[in-house]
């Protein structure tokens, strides 16, 4: 999946944000998205058949397959918050963001802005995500999934000149997100180890040209397109690789997961979000039978965006297409409930994983991730 910020910037679960500056991925992809640096987040599935239960967390997208003519439908509501500015790994303060230079000048009041004016302070995502598999075979899985994502921003804007703060203003864009379409195709099987690859899309669902309103230097508000990381989607088709490795023996459980996001081109604004690789490994032990304790690390590395869209510009770091992408690492605990000692029968499992980075190296000046919370209610047949 994530994605991924100072303008989130998408990433996916993984490739759910990820789903990104505000950048998807990291968020989830849906970059992210895994971020996600995709905007775009992640969730995780059921078993890997009728061997047992391998546990998988939360925040694990495709990290699972069902048996042959199993069905599963899931809910995974993610939010992320962001906060702090970084370039690479320290964080700076506003004056040090006053004082970074726009790639071109910005014509304002008849003047020639060259450097930026108005510093993102937080932003919050929201990505309700929507996804169903169905077993074809034993060895050959099918998913899609989809989300409807709600980004918020909250950004402190500096007078034309100095560092006499004009006011603070808050832009937010919601809608439907990227859809994934992704196939699971088992390589090995046996009482204890599990391995399949993930072959998948993403398909350019949500929208890239969204507007917001912020309070200009001059103390107006300005009507403009939102900056990559607020829009909704990459509006590119990604390619999705993956590699998923699942094992238990008695109360233990593990795996591990590589996922990755490539676009296959450009998006009709002019521009791609940069390439995401992530990896993610945890381990689970059930304390009683039902209830089971997960920790998990994932690492991921993205690209900054390439190209750029022509009408996003303007004296925000978010509007840089360089300030995206970086390098993150991410500690996570989590616990996975079965339904019946909720009472709600076998066939349901609730899932709840939480973290935060623990090294952030970023493209910036762009924000950084705070804190990231999990959700999954997921239902088998």
């Amino acid at each position: 999946m994530a994605v991924a910020a100072t303008g989130l910037a998408a990433a996916l679960p993984a490739q759910a944000m990820d789903l990104a500056a505000p950048q998807i991925p990291f968020l989830p992809m849906p970059f992210s998205v895994t971020s996600g640096m995709d905007g775009t987040m992640d969730h995780g599935s059921m078993d890997h058949g009728t061997l047992g239960h391998s546990h998988i967390p939360a925040g694990v997208f495709g990290g699972g397959m069902v048996g042959a003519g199993g069905f599963m439908l899931s809910y995974t509501p993610m939010f992320m918050h962001m906060a702090d500015n970084y370039v690479g790994s320290s964080t700076v303060s506003d004056r040090a963001i006053l004082n970074t230079k726009t790639p071109a000048p910005v014509m304002m009041g008849g003047m020639a802005m060259n450097f930026y004016r108005i510093v993102p302070t937080s932003m919050d995502v929201q990505s309700h995500m929507f996804h169903a598999m169905y077993g074809v075979t034993d060895w050959l899985n099918l998913m899609v999934m989809g989300s409807f994502l709600q980004k918020s921003m909250t950004m402190t804007t500096y007078n034309m000149k100095g560092t006499g703060i004009v006011g603070s203003s808050t832009a937010q864009t919601s809608g439907i997100g990227d859809t994934m379409v992704t196939s699971l195709w088992r390589l090995y099987q046996d009482q204890v180890h599990h391995l399949h690859l993930n072959f998948g899309l993403s398909l350019p669902s949500g929208s890239t040209t969204e507007q917001i309103s912020m309070l200009s230097p001059m103390g107006s508000y300005m009507n403009m397109r939102a900056n990559y990381g607020m829009q909704l989607g990459t509006g590119t088709v990604d390619f999705l690789p993956g590699v998923s490795y699942t094992g238990h023996i008695a109360q233990w459980s593990w795996g591990m997961i590589y996922r990755g996001r490539f676009p296959l081109g450009d998006n009709s604004e002019g521009y791609r979000y940069g390439n995401l690789n992530e990896w993610s490994g945890w381990a689970g032990y059930t304390l009683i039978p039902g209830i089971t304790l997960t920790g998990r690390a994932v690492g991921s590395i993205q690209g900054q965006i390439h190209g750029a869209d022509s009408q996003i510009s303007g004296l925000m770091q978010g509007t840089n297409p360089a300030f995206y992408g970086g390098k993150r690492i991410d500690l996570l605990g989590g616990i996975e409930m079965d339904g019946a000692p909720l009472g709600l029968g076998p066939a349901m499992h609730l899932d709840v994983e939480g973290g935060a980075p623990v090294f952030q190296d970023l493209n910036g000046p762009q924000l950084g991730r705070a804190w990231q919370l999990t959700v999954a209610a997921r239902l088998g047949f």
